[in-house]
């Protein structure tokens, strides 16, 4: 069955460790409803191999896996089709990181000394307070481990309150529509 990804290709993925440095990751901790935001996670290759293929994976709230989309929190209401329900929306993930593994997405090899970011550019939907975690790997099958300079695994995480108002905004009289600043 040649091209089905047998381990007879040839292209069977070594074991290895990579070292790295996540020079930032940022989501704003307060946001409103149906405001855009940006995550954004910068992965630099410090050491003197070439990383696979980078990987992130999200998760939101708590140990529930992969049993809620990445942008989701999990409900145990009975009748529903899914549990997971969505705290925000996707407008654009990162360019051409799409995989076909849960919450996981991917953005190719890092050569030594260079950085890629993942940037998901998202709308919140629900209004409370989540947990979104993340960890980095260097490659979708789990053989290319990345590690800090500490030994650690590269994960975070990042507490957020989206808040139950939506921003205020008006169209300007050329069709733009612009965020009113808060009366004081």
């Amino acid at each position: 069955m040649a091209g089905c990804g047998d381990e007879s290709d040839g292209n069977e993925e070594q074991a290895a460790s990579y070292r790295v440095a996540v020079p930032h990751a940022t989501f704003p901790e307060r946001q409103q409803l149906a405001q855009h935001v940006e995550l954004r996670i910068a992965v630099r290759n410090t050491g003197r191999r070439t990383i696979p293929n980078v990987a992130a994976t999200l998760q939101t709230g708590g140990s529930g896996g992969t049993a809620a989309d990445a942008f989701g929190s999990r409900s145990d209401e009975p009748g529903l089709s899914s549990r997971s329900r969505p705290v925000w929306i996707v407008d654009e993930g990162p360019f051409s990181g799409d995989t076909a593994y849960a919450n996981t997405w991917s953005l190719g090899a890092i050569a030594p000394g260079r950085t890629r970011s993942f940037t998901w550019s998202v709308v919140p939907v629900r209004a409370g307070r989540y947990e979104l975690r993340y960890q980095l790997f260097g490659s979708t099958t789990g053989r290319s481990r990345l590690r800090l300079a500490n030994g650690a695994a590269p994960r975070g995480s990042f507490t957020v309150t989206v808040s139950g108002r939506a921003p205020q905004t008006r169209i300007t009289p050329d069709g733009r529509i612009v965020r009113v600043p808060p009366k004081a």
